[in-house]
């Protein structure tokens, strides 16, 4: 059954958050169903923000339209509260409410027994009409730059924008892009900081607005960015140390059996193969190449992409054909958060080695048996852009390395 916080619910068909916004018939306006592009229900509640904050004003003056136009100045009673006598002898019993008439002991009628004095409420109808607020085409500038940059729109990338934009509009106040400066971007940073975030977090929070806004620039649909420049660069990146043999040795006696099936097998292969968690996760069929089997990876950047032929070492682990995706959680996010938990519990606690060391392992390991760099580049992809011989070595080349990294 789907599940429901408030304006927002979850379909059945659907691992996301969506929105439901309804207005009464009055409005002849139809209910808003729409998806907020993540199954993180904290990133759906930032993300509805300035949509719940629009209905709840276009309720409010739908309820201001259809209210009493006038209020009470007085209230004057038409007959005495009590009994009394009208000049043909009818008889009448009266409270501030109603009044009832008897004639020879006979209800004969009653009436509303209170005179309303009125006066206008509002405005007469022909006063000039308060200008309508701005429309907020913000969200617009974002979704055309993620269409443009071909990001899936239901992607990891695209909901990590999202959720940036949702939160940057709530921190102005619902403040259009066009009417923010240098100012608002240098307290949005400030205000990054102040949740102890590193320099390199706040620097990708704001080109998740930056990007858009240059874009946008570019080709006129918008002039300036509020975001240029408003980082200043800290010496805060916490070095990363590489697991160590009894690091490894710990992780796979103690961590792995207490793992679930999905943090298992990511752990294995980013043992075994260097891959980054997006890469693995990304994974949906294998390709072969003169008997070895190998799966095409990195989106990252165009150097990141490359083949990599599964180790002996994974083969138990893993289908004997790859068709489909490997793990059953639709959210990387759990899977990571879940491994570094388990790191933390079962094999250190030492900040500076993260499940991503599992990666610079792969580099130390293949440099410890002599793998050749441009192998190394191949095998773990490169990190400085330069692409050097990529491609050009075969299956069986890349193979005999890969074997030798292990887990």
């Amino acid at each position: 059954m789907p599940k429901s916080v408030g304006y927002l619910y979850r379909k059945a068909d659907s691992i996301n958050w969506w929105i439901k916004l309804q207005y009464p018939a009055s409005m002849e306006r139809p209910m808003v169903r729409k998806s907020l592009g993540t199954p993180d229900r904290h990133e759906a509640e930032i993300k509805a923000l300035p949509m719940i904050q629009a209905h709840k004003m276009d309720l409010l003056e739908e309820a201001n339209r259809r209210g009493r136009r006038y209020k009470v100045q007085s209230i004057q009673t038409r007959h005495p509260v009590g009994f009394s006598k009208l000049p043909d002898g009818t008889e009448v019993f009266a409270d501030n409410v109603t009044a009832k008439f008897l004639k020879d002991g006979v209800l004969i009628g009653e009436e509303d027994n209170f005179i309303l004095s009125l006066t206008q409420r509002f405005e007469p109808s022909d006063a000039p009409k308060p200008r309508p607020k701005p429309v907020d085409n913000d969200l617009g500038l974002l979704d055309e730059y993620l269409r443009f940059k071909g990001h899936d729109p239901e992607g990891t990338y695209a909901a990590e924008a999202r959720s940036t934009w949702a939160e940057f509009k709530a921190f102005t106040g619902g403040k259009l892009i066009k009417n923010c400066d240098r100012t608002d971007g240098r307290a949005y940073v400030d205000f990054l900081r102040n949740k102890n975030l590193k320099t390199a977090t706040v620097v990708k929070r704001v080109n998740f607005l930056a990007a858009p806004i240059n874009h946008a620039n570019e080709t006129g649909d918008l002039k300036g960015n509020p975001f240029f420049k408003v980082v200043d660069h800290k010496d805060d990146k916490l070095e990363r140390l590489c697991f160590d043999a009894n690091d490894m040795k710990v992780a796979t006696t103690l961590m792995l059996p207490k793992l679930g099936k999905d943090e298992r097998l990511m752990w294995l292969i980013l043992a075994a193969t260097g891959m980054r968690h997006s890469e693995v996760f990304a994974i949906r069929e294998e390709f072969e190449e003169g008997g070895i089997r190998y799966v095409k990876v990195g989106a990252k950047t165009e150097s990141s992409k490359r083949r990599v032929p599964l180790p002996d070492c994974l083969l138990p682990h893993i289908p004997a054909k790859i068709t489909g995706p490997l793990f059953e959680d639709p959210n990387l996010k759990n899977i990571s958060k879940n491994l570094l938990r388990a790191v933390r519990r079962f094999v250190t606690k030492d900040e500076r080695k993260v499940v991503y060391s599992l990666r610079h392992r792969v580099h130390t390991r293949l440099r410890e048996v002599g793998c050749p760099l441009d192998i190394q580049k191949e095998i773990v992809g490169h990190e400085n852009g330069d692409h050097g011989n990529y491609g050009m070595f075969s299956m069986r080349v890349l193979k005999r390395w890969i074997d030798e990294i292990s887990y």
